[in-house]
């Protein structure tokens, strides 16, 4: 079925992988340059209000520093890696330069313009074309198509590209990605893999008189979100969750690393680009990480494909590598490692927020049992669609969660338009940061945006907290054809598994609030020592 990219000669042959090259300034402009062009728009006639709007050059933002400035201002947060109080920073840059306000990269050139208004967001989002363009992560670009250009060839998937090849990638993936009946032929397994993370809980209460979850409880969590993804991706259990796979193996191994790859590219994306010169430290570190990310997945992917295909399974039975092999083999292929790498460490942190919110307000978290009780009377009843489509509260639970705690700061657009933006003008090709993240706790847009108020996303429901919410102010998904590609599997992982849980467990938070903070990715960043206690009901 796959060409197999020569997968298993690429293991064989890079047991050692040597760092290539970087691109270079002149590699670089060339990208930036590739931006510019797909942002251009035949249609020259400028927007309504141009003329009356401020220049480009007059939107505020902090002044240019000199590079030791700016290292030092960077000091603080590179410090303490896991601390960023990104919200907080954002919030201050609002009140100091307003909806507005520009970005410079360490060497003060204009990086990108953070807009916090909701009507400017609903602008930019819904005039990104029929094919959005967003500016991609060099580092992660560089390494697909140029570092391991033999794994990848000539397509290192649809985080890597833009346009046309962007959308027709796209066009291959959402039939099957993004279709709400795609995820329940994956509902057994998946429900198991979620029992296996109960059991996991179960005993560590067990093992203290507090029945508090350890403090790296959080890494069962990517470890559960890792297994949910191999049994869509691959139809393959890792066994990540047995307490008696040795830590130093491969799967458990795979979980570590893939953190470890957020740290650096968090690393990578705050500190000066020098990796763009020459090959840093980091840079190495970086490298040598994600090869063995990817031969590991790799390995995984080539075992699935040596395993012989039933035919009498339905198509929409089979793996997404499988189903998305008999479409397009290059996208099927870079499809399931994006998975496998993008999908453990988003999940697990929404997860983890979840929990919190739930430990904390144990009035909300009572709500959702009686509604999981209805639902699922006994522990060991079977789950299915019929039944997961009335659990209405548990839907909103996950939606008030990421309103508050999202993963990401928000989306990203290069403008395929000129555009007028709080009053300013917006040349086609400038790079645009969606700050969903403030917006989604604005008391603008939620009435007490602090509280963990689920029932806000009940229609049924008919107060204060539920009414006018602009659609535009909570993206945790992001909007429109680049939305998430993955967001209904993570969101069908989570009910599931978060119906195993409350229907299981009443969970309790005795410690001060959690603080929330950004390596990249937005989440919590103290230990999740949740107290548990058995449902005997």
């Amino acid at each position: 079925m796959f060409t197999k990219y020569a997968l298993r000669s690429f293991l064989l042959r890079t047991r050692k992988f040597s760092s290539k090259p970087c691109p270079g300034p002149a590699a670089v402009s060339k990208r930036d340059d590739y931006y510019k062009t797909l942002a251009e728009d035949t249609n020259e006639s400028k927007p309504p209000g141009w003329d009356s709007a401020l220049p480009y050059e007059k939107i505020p933002g902090p002044k240019p520093l000199p590079i030791v400035e700016n290292l030092r201002r960077l000091l603080p947060v590179v410090g303490e890696l896991h601390k960023s109080p990104i919200l907080k920073m954002l919030n201050q840059s609002r009140e100091q330069y307003g909806d507005v306000v520009v970005s410079k990269d360490i060497l003060g050139k204009p990086d990108s313009v953070y807009i916090y208004n909701v009507k400017d967001i609903e602008n930019v989002l819904r005039n990104s074309g029929s094919y959005p363009v967003r500016k991609v992560i060099d580092i992660f670009v560089y390494y697909r198509t140029v570092v391991r250009k033999d794994i990848f060839q000539d397509f290192g998937g649809i985080l890597t590209v833009q346009g046309e090849d962007w959308f027709r990638s796209r066009s291959v993936v959402n039939p099957i990605l993004m279709q709400p009946k795609a995820i329940h032929p994956y509902m057994t397994r998946l429900d198991g893999v979620a029992g296996e993370l109960v059991e996991n809980m179960r005993h560590f209460s067990r093992l203290n008189e507090n029945h508090q979850m350890p403090d790296n409880f959080e890494n069962d969590l990517y470890k559960w979100a890792l297994e949910s993804v191999g049994i869509m991706a691959l139809n393959k259990h890792f066994g990540c969750l047995d307490l008696t796979t040795p830590e130093d193996s491969d799967p458990k191994k795979l979980v570590s690393a893939i953190l470890d790859m957020f740290d650096h590219l968090f690393l990578i994306e705050i500190a000066p680009p020098l990796w763009k010169l020459f090959s840093t430290p980091l840079y190495k570190k970086f490298v040598k990480n994600l090869d063995f990310v990817n031969s590991v997945i790799i390995k995984s992917i080539d075992e699935a494909l040596a395993e012989p295909i039933d035919e009498s399974v339905p198509e929409h039975e089979l793996s997404i590598l499988h189903r998305l092999g008999k479409r397009d083999k290059k996208v099927a292929f870079t499809m399931v490692m994006d998975m496998l790498i993008f999908g453990v460490d988003t999940t697990g942190k929404t997860l983890g927020a979840i929990l919190y919110f739930l430990a904390k307000n144990p009035e909300k978290q009572a709500k959702l049992r009686e509604e999981i009780f209805k639902v699922i009377p006994e522990k060991d009843s079977n789950i299915t669609a019929e039944r997961l489509k009335k659990l209405s509260y548990l839907r909103a639970v996950i939606k008030e969660s990421t309103r508050i705690a999202p993963v990401t700061i928000g989306s990203f657009r290069t403008t395929v338009k000129d555009l007028v933006l709080g009053g300013y003008q917006i040349p086609k090709g400038t790079n645009i940061t969606v700050v969903s993240i403030c917006t989604s706790n604005s008391s603008e847009h939620f009435k007490d945006p602090e509280k963990f108020v689920p029932e806000r996303w009940l229609r049924e429901i008919d107060d204060d907290y539920s009414k006018n919410v602009n659609p535009f102010a909570s993206l945790p998904f992001g909007f429109g054809p680049r939305k998430c590609v993955g967001m209904r599997f993570a969101n069908f992982e989570l009910e599931l598994v978060l119906m195993k849980i409350i229907r299981n467990f009443e969970l309790s938070w005795e410690h001060s609030d959690m603080e929330f903070a950004s390596h990249l990715l937005y989440g919590i960043s103290n230990p999740l020592k949740i107290t548990v206690k058995e449902v005997t009901r």
